[in-house]
């Protein structure tokens, strides 16, 4: 595979010196072995969040029965854990970006699980929300941490179509964990929210066990940091793996730094003011503020989607937990859709997102306003198919969109602005189901997916196929 080397070169021993950028370096090792290891990895995690995603969704009106809660305060589990999640984002990406993507990674997942199994045995409902707050800490390190450890591993034409594709493993999660509540909740009326809130608790373990065991830290943290010699010792193991002689491209004899061309946004930000605040300078200004509004509105609409829908399914008469089962079920075929768009030249990850919030809208309304007991399964499951795959091209053009060094603390500012919007959000999606209309909260959530339309349109920031920076 041939890469590009710079016009500039420096004398060595009579010689020159090659000099390339990491995502050079990264395309000659290519894709093999070594990502797919990383792939499994991180979809381990995926899917350990993924078993968690509708746990407020499917244990709702058992909890509410069981501790004779309306759902209104059944909104204080969703409501309050965003507080935690809020705290754990803001530790866990100051630490991921400062000292390293490993630990901060299988803490964050092994803080799921013992949160998670712990509050299988609560005894009362606020002891559940006090262990639901040990989880939540940790739910936040999966979108900041997981995703852009995997994509700091890839090459430029990979990063795309495989992290589409990684949320296929959550997917397949969200769909066994359905299953799982829809047979182990009505099965065992009294216990069994109990017994499915513990078993989708344990594939955080297994994952925390993953990170452990692939212990390889991320090679583009390592040289945004300066740490030139374990960069090289990382590339030459995912070479090794791939079956390349990283020797080939980078002369052993020439220290890294000397071949490492700076990949920066030359941003001038003054040396007294946070890194993070490069968000909010010139080059990034109005990425970041479209991208609020799209990841706020997007969230917000799946998060209230996912917590209501069973309540709001029971008061139209339809069984909750089968027709939200075969309603997540949609997101599969959608996932492979962006997967092939997201690549696509004449579409990339633009256009993909404008086309799946406009159907996203269409479909909100057509669960509001068509009614029957044929066409409220099908809309939700078009719902589910161009709502749901939208999270994971978030998270790709999210990772691809800022620096290295500041990347997880990035990502981290968007979960908690998205967090902070959702604290009040249940309430009122609870209030809005509390009414009875059926068509009061499918016509918010077609309102919230319209604004975010009017943001995507604004973006004009391509990210397909463009270098990741690493310093700002």
């Amino acid at each position: 595979m041939s890469v590009q080397k710079d016009e500039e070169r420096a004398p060595l021993l009579g010689g020159t010196v090659p000099r390339f950028k990491v995502d050079e370096i990264l395309n000659f090792i290519g894709f093999g072995p070594f990502q797919v290891a990383a792939y499994v990895m991180v979809g381990l995690t995926y899917m350990a969040f993924g078993f968690e995603a509708l746990l407020f969704a499917l244990i709702s009106l058992k909890v509410q029965e069981e501790w004779s809660i309306s759902a209104v305060q059944y909104a204080n589990l969703p409501a309050l854990t965003c507080i935690f999640n809020i705290l754990g984002g803001v530790v866990l990406s100051y630490l991921s970006d400062h000292y390293g993507r490993v630990w901060p990674y299988a803490v964050s997942v092994a803080m799921i699980g013992v949160g998670g199994l712990a509050s299988a045995f609560a005894p009362d409902y606020t002891t559940f929300l006090l262990l639901r707050f040990i989880a939540s800490f940790g739910v936040m390190g999966v979108p900041i941490l997981a995703g852009p450890v995997l994509i700091e591993f890839l090459p430029v034409r990979n990063r795309g179509r495989v992290l589409a594709l990684l949320t296929l493993l959550p997917a397949l999660a969200v769909c066994a964990s359905g299953g799982l509540g829809w047979w182990l909740i009505p099965t065992y009326p009294v216990l069994g929210w109990r017994y499915f809130t513990a078993a989708i608790a344990f594939p955080s373990f297994v994952a925390a066990a993953g990170r452990m065991l692939f212990f390889y830290e991320s090679p583009r943290f390592l040289v945004s940091q300066g740490k030139f010699t374990q960069a090289r010792g990382i590339l030459v193991a995912m070479a090794r793996m791939n079956g390349k002689r990283l020797g080939d491209l980078l002369p052993e004899r020439i220290p890294l730094q000397d071949m490492i061309i700076p990949d920066s946004d030359g941003t001038d930000r003054g040396s007294s003011l946070p890194k993070l605040l490069t968000i909010f300078s010139r080059p990034y200004i109005r990425r970041t503020l479209c991208l609020s509004v799209v990841y706020v509105c997007l969230t917000a609409g799946y998060y209230c989607t996912t917590v209501f829908l069973p309540t709001l399914l029971t008061q139209l008469n339809l069984n909750p937990y089968f027709t939200s089962f075969i309603s997540i079920l949609g997101q599969i075929p959608g996932i492979f859709l962006i997967s092939i768009l997201t690549e696509w030249p004449c579409v990339g990850r633009l256009h993909t997102l404008r086309l799946m919030t406009f159907f996203t809208v269409v479909f909100f309304l057509l669960f509001a306003f068509v009614r029957n007991n044929v066409s409220i399964p099908v809309t939700g499951i078009m719902i589910f198919f161009f709502m749901v795959p939208m999270l994971p091209l978030m998270y790709t053009i999210l990772s691809e969109s800022y620096p290295t060094e500041i990347r997880a603390q990035a990502l981290n500012f968007f979960n908690t602005l998205s967090a902070c919007f959702n604290l009040g959000l249940p309430y009122l999606g609870g209030y809005l189901v509390e009414q009875g209309i059926p068509w009061l909260f499918p016509s918010m959530a077609a309102a919230l997916f319209a604004i975010q339309l009017v943001a995507a349109l604004l973006l004009n920031h391509e990210t397909r196929g463009v270098r990741l920076l690493d310093n700002v």
